[in-house]
């Protein structure tokens, strides 16, 4: 009866223990963001919930049973799609805001098994990723039309087909497995290899 008890008792304390969220890192991705947030213990996906508001382009996380230096998770370092960090800390909860630069379409959870953090995927509509390509393109179009003004004809069509392509396979994502994205990449790195290796050697 009383290592029953011991047991019990062990595990009520184990379930009890509280997180302390120590830093957040935020990476840009073609279609959102993602969020990597570290702890000292491995997290339970049932301390975690989320939710966007979209009148206030807020997207908050509540990680339940935890806690950290509000002052100093406040300080991540920002990506452009993410204007302010904002950490409060709730009873036995720390609640976490981004307000955000562009609305947030869905997100997802990916929890580990063995490192103490977890990932938010911050996921964009589809609009907006289309049109940053776009945007993305032309630049690069006219950086390279400034760059190839006395290139050889061959190069600035290896140079602008390839663009197309990679533009084209990039959007149609990675559940669309096409040739489009990796030979516009390669028409891409043939250029550039004989435009700044071969013809400067020569």
């Amino acid at each position: 009866m009383r290592l029953i008890i011991i047991l019990l008792f062990s595990l009520a304390s184990i379930y009890s223990q509280t997180n302390r969220i120590t830093s957040i890192d935020i990476a840009s991705k073609m279609n959102g963001i993602s969020i990597n947030i570290h702890s000292d213990l491995i997290l339970n996906p049932n301390q975690v919930t989320g939710w966007f508001n979209e009148s206030t382009s807020w997207y908050y996380m509540t990680i339940h049973q935890a806690n950290g230096d509000t002052a100093s998770l406040e300080l991540t370092k920002l990506v452009n799609s993410i204007k302010k960090v904002e950490v409060i800390k709730a009873g036995e909860s720390l609640q976490i805001g981004f307000r955000m630069r562009v609305p947030v379409e869905n997100f997802e959870f990916y929890f580990s098994d063995v490192n103490p953090e977890f990932i938010t995927a911050l996921r964009f509509p589809l609009s907006d990723v289309i049109a940053s390509l776009e945007s993305n393109q032309l630049d690069l179009e006219n950086n390279i039309i400034y760059k190839t003004k006395n290139k050889p004809i061959w190069l600035k069509v290896f140079y602008f087909v390839g663009i197309g392509l990679a533009t084209s396979g990039i959007i149609a994502g990675e559940g669309q497995k096409g040739w489009e994205a990796p030979i516009g990449m390669g028409m891409i790195t043939v250029a550039y290899v004989y435009d700044n290796f071969i013809t400067k050697r020569n």
